[in-house]
């Protein structure tokens, strides 16, 4: 099925890239997306059943991909709107599209893969994808950004293919022959302790770059600053979900072995030093996307310190990650009303945000209380249950600290969508503004309403991927 899904990816981007007219893109479009639908209702439908040989349908697998499939439909529409507002350059275009269909595709190979080599070969992948489309506008500011982000997310998947070749050592001293992830884990117990720490460190430290994470976070912020509205939507969400799929799954293996506290106390320090550094660069950020880069950086780091706390902990980063994915992709999709409003994502260059867009600024106030986890804001059950889990391992002052960090993040954001809101004074930009689609901002209620009712209500059939997740760390 993953095999057919991948073909029909080509197949797809080709034509969408060859014929570069409209009516090929749009059924090109659809049908990729019918198919993303279907690859996903497959795997929930024959979940933890291997597909060919490096492939299986877990509950996290089938978890991210059902984000990514209601991200997808939400990404293409809001990238069409974008895109007519640019000049009429097909070319340009159609390599977006392209690209675009490729990188869901190589993100859902990656989000199924069983053996380390495949994901590996398939979170590579994304990056040339995505260095694509934060190419898209051709400036001297893209270019920099795209070679930064190449540059960089490739040293840091070149130290995670270090992370495999050793656990391969470390496994091979066990018997195992290969790398199947299930095989791995199920002969971890005997395996060497310092190879396994090694493991880990360097998968932290290479797929953290994909995460937004302490130390490689840099990277996203730059490619944030740079990128179409949609794609920063992207690499907010589910590019970042990948990354956290490539560490999560090294924790799977360390979790079976005596190196747990160990591990644990070096993600609570990615975690606690990631918040630290969003909230001092949100002190000093003057540019929109560029807030919300950082602002993603602070979540990652909440989810890494669920995930460090243990017991609801896990619960609550998995958990997090969905909602997190939600509030943040409409936020950028409203952003990228705001610039068509305003022609910058400058702060002090907006304004009276309120009288120019109300339906807009509903929004704006809707994904602050969603994103800042406040109640009645599905994020603010995740965090809670970390918080949980952390006074639960009497980790007192992590959790002191992170309270602390996420009130300046909360002051700050909201200080700022407030001038964006409100403020009437001189800057503000004057540019005749583009006229909006009054469906525009459809798809930002649906991702709210997901976010409030998954909190108040979560369905039986998520909170049970969730648990089967999860159910190998207990």
């Amino acid at each position: 099925m993953l095999v057919a899904y991948l073909l029909l990816a080509v197949v797809t981007s080709g034509a969408v890239f060859c014929f570069r007219n409209r009516t090929a893109t749009l059924l090109s479009i659809s049908l990729f997306l019918v198919g993303q639908t279907v690859l996903t209702v497959y795997a929930f439908c024959h979940l933890n059943e291997r597909d060919c040989t490096y492939f299986t349908f877990d509950s996290l697998g089938v978890i991210l991909s059902s984000v990514l499939t209601i991200l997808s439909f939400a990404t293409f529409y809001h990238s069409y709107l974008y895109l007519g507002r640019q000049s009429d350059n097909k070319r340009n275009k159609s390599i977006y599209y392209a690209a675009l269909i490729m990188l869901s595709a190589s993100l859902n190979g990656a989000y199924f893969a069983e053996h380390l080599g495949t994901l590996w070969s398939f979170i590579e992948a994304t990056t040339l994808c995505v260095a694509v489309l934060i190419y898209h506008d051709r400036t001297n500011h893209a270019l920099e950004a795209t070679w930064k982000y190449v540059f960089i997310c490739s040293i840091g998947l070149a130290v995670a293919l270090v992370a495999i070749l050793c656990i391969s050592i470390a496994s091979s001293k066990e018997g195992v022959s290969d790398l199947n992830l299930s095989t791995i884990i199920a002969h971890a117990q005997g395996m060497d302790t310092i190879w396994i720490k090694i493991t880990f460190i360097l998968a932290m430290a290479g797929f953290s770059a994909k995460m937004g994470l302490f130390p490689l976070y840099a990277v996203c912020v730059d490619a944030h600053t740079v990128a179409p509205a949609p794609i920063s939507a992207f690499i907010s969400t589910t590019l970042m979900n990948v990354g956290f799929l490539g560490i999560y799954r090294m924790y799977c293996i360390v979790a079976q072995t005596d190196a747990l506290p160990w591990a644990n106390k070096v993600l609570m320090i990615a975690g606690i030093f990631s918040m630290s550094l969003a909230a001092v660069q949100l002190l000093k950020v003057k540019h929109f996307k560029r807030m919300f880069a950082f602002s993603s950086m602070e979540h990652m780091g909440i989810v890494v310190l669920a995930l460090s706390a243990g017991g609801i902990g896990y619960y609550a980063a998995i958990f997090h990650i969905v909602l997190h994915s939600f509030a943040k992709a409409g936020l950028f999709y409203q952003i990228g009303q705001v610039c068509s409003v305003y022609h910058s994502y400058v702060i002090k260059e907006t304004g009276n945000y309120m009288k120019l867009n109300p339906l807009g600024s509903i929004v704006v106030i809707l994904t602050f209380i969603s994103v800042t986890a406040i109640p009645p804001s599905g994020l603010f059950i995740s965090e809670f249950m970390m918080f949980k889990s952390l006074f639960a391992g009497r980790h007192y002052f992590v959790a002191i600290v992170a309270l602390f960090l996420l009130t300046i993040i909360l002051y700050v954001i909201g200080k700022r969508l407030m001038h964006l809101l409100y403020y009437k004074g001189e800057g503000v930009a004057t540019l005749e503004p583009v006229k909006l689609n009054n469906y525009e901002t459809f798809s930002q209620f649906v991702l709210l309403g997901l976010i409030f009712y998954l909190g108040a209500n979560p369905p039986v059939f998520l909170t049970d991927l969730i648990t089967g997740a999860t159910a190998i760390l207990k």
